[in-house]
């Protein structure tokens, strides 16, 4: 899959556009010198916007352009949209928790915008509940009809259990549940989507050196590499020792070579790890926890920490393929961080953070 333009244009405006109350805001658009947003693995999308706060009326006098009875206010919505003007896509979607004035000597007045995504109400939500009788699907539906958003599930229809939240939030809670099925949970619009990490697939994009990719590093880390990982429990109704264990990657995700369990068998020989935290009662469910925990390692093995030309498809659970750094690091990953960048000088960029299980050669 050759590296493909940002846009069919040769020549297009690259600077993101907003909508305030999911209206196009030319105000907004016209005074913005600079938008920060970023996304991450769990869930949660923060956007940091910069206005100028001042405009000339019809006297040719300055007067704040964002005053107490704009429409711009705490609790207003608030999207962002980026990519060629002509075909814009939504990279943000949420409203305002926070506004900050900005004002220094010789220059014009600066209002900050803060906001968070629909998972804000999670963050903030902390409770104690039972979930009885319940697959983590279910546990999932139920939680998002709690915060006021549809639920998009794939599989997780098993094991059906009862699963305590104990004095947490729902985010907390959540991202708790789903790391022991190595799913990840995101915010698209008003739903919540989540799914294991091999389903969670939004879309494929390849990034090549000295072009659309303008700067990377790459590390290949066995620091945290493990040969085996054991989870060990107990089962309270038969008053029996439970115990599971991991020796092989399931779910590895995209590229190619020699993964990071194979480089630590061969650089230190058996390398075991036992993990005491979870609280598991049955050997299949100490044995899938072990597994998620040993791909969730394994995927660590190569990190590269790149800055690519700005690209409404490069989010969190894209696939990404560098191309033209070295033999050894070219390859397919997965990415867990995006901030999507602009101002005045630097015009608009992606910073993304991808990993891979995999070494090429």
């Amino acid at each position: 899959m050759p590296e493909t333009t940002v846009s069919e244009s040769a020549i297009f405006s690259a600077r993101p556009t907003l909508r305030l109350g999911g209206q196009p805001d030319e105000r907004l658009g016209t005074l913005m010198t600079a938008l920060r947003m970023e996304e991450s693995e769990g869930g949660m999308s923060t956007l940091e916007l910069r206005l100028v706060n001042w405009v000339a009326n019809g006297d040719g006098r300055a007067e704040l352009a964002f005053k107490g009875d704009s429409a711009l206010k705490l609790g207003a919505e608030i999207g962002v949209y980026s990519g060629d003007e002509s075909a814009p896509r939504e990279i943000f979607k949420g409203h305002v928790s926070a506004l900050e004035m900005d004002c220094k000597y010789g220059e014009p007045p600066e209002l900050v915008v803060l906001a968070e995504d629909a998972l804000t109400a999670a963050r903030r939500g902390r409770r104690s509940k039972v979930y009885t009788d319940m697959s983590p699907a279910d546990v999932v539906k139920a939680v998002a009809g709690e915060m006021g958003l549809q639920a998009g599930v794939s599989a997780l229809t098993s094991p059906v259990a009862t699963w305590a939240q104990l004095n947490e939030t729902d985010l907390g809670f959540l991202r708790r549940l789903l790391a022991r099925f190595d799913a990840d949970l995101q915010v698209v619009g008003s739903q919540l989507q989540v799914a294991p990490r091999q389903d969670a697939g939004r879309g494929e994009i390849e990034l090549t050196m000295y072009s659309q990719l303008a700067r990377v590093r790459v590390c290949a880390d066995l620091a945290h590499q493990a040969t085996a990982v054991s989870v060990a429990g107990w089962n309270a109704t038969e008053g029996s020792a439970v115990k599971g264990e991991a020796s092989s990657i399931t779910n590895a995700g995209p590229g190619s070579g020699k993964n990071g369990l194979a480089w630590a068998q061969e650089v230190f020989g058996k390398r075991p790890e036992h993990l005491s935290a979870p609280t598991v009662a049955s050997d299949d469910e100490a044995r899938a926890v072990a597994e998620a925990a040993l791909d969730q390692r394994a995927r660590r093995f190569v990190r590269a920490e790149g800055v690519a030309e700005g690209n409404a498809k490069l989010r969190v659970g894209a696939s990404v393929k560098l191309a033209g750094v070295s033999p050894q690091f070219d390859n397919s990953y997965y990415v867990v961080r995006a901030c999507h960048l602009f101002d005045m000088k630097q015009g608009y960029r992606t910073e993304f953070s991808a990993e891979c299980a995999w070494l090429g050669n």
